[in-house]
């Protein structure tokens, strides 16, 4: 299914992702929208599912930004909502992923 068909109606994208985060251990792309934070994936080769988990914008509460790894840099973000959600990735994908996700929560 295209990703259209777990948008919203009137619900504008603000951001997408280039490459995958990690969220509890399993990849995900990430779309933030007016309304939503999204992370979604395709599962299987043969019998196809879609993995979805969205978090409304309003809902969040708490957003922090950090790295690790010496050698290999890792960003994470930390996102409290209704439930914490961590996501790890490449830090030249998480640091304007975080930028964005606070952009979008200081315009409410």
């Amino acid at each position: 299914m295209p990703l259209q068909d777990y948008l919203l109606p009137l619900e504008n994208v603000k951001f997408y992702s280039k490459t995958s985060v990690l969220y509890g251990g399993k990849k995900y792309n990430i779309l933030i929208s007016d309304k939503r934070l999204i992370l979604f994936a395709q599962r299987g080769y043969i019998l196809r599912s879609d993995d979805i988990v969205t978090e409304g914008l309003d809902r969040l509460q708490g957003l922090e930004y950090f790295e690790r790894g010496l050698f290999i840099r890792t960003g994470k973000i930390s996102i409290q909502g209704t439930s914490k959600i961590e996501i790890q990735g490449p830090p030249s994908e998480m640091k304007p992923l975080f930028q964005n996700i606070q952009s979008v929560i200081n315009n409410k």
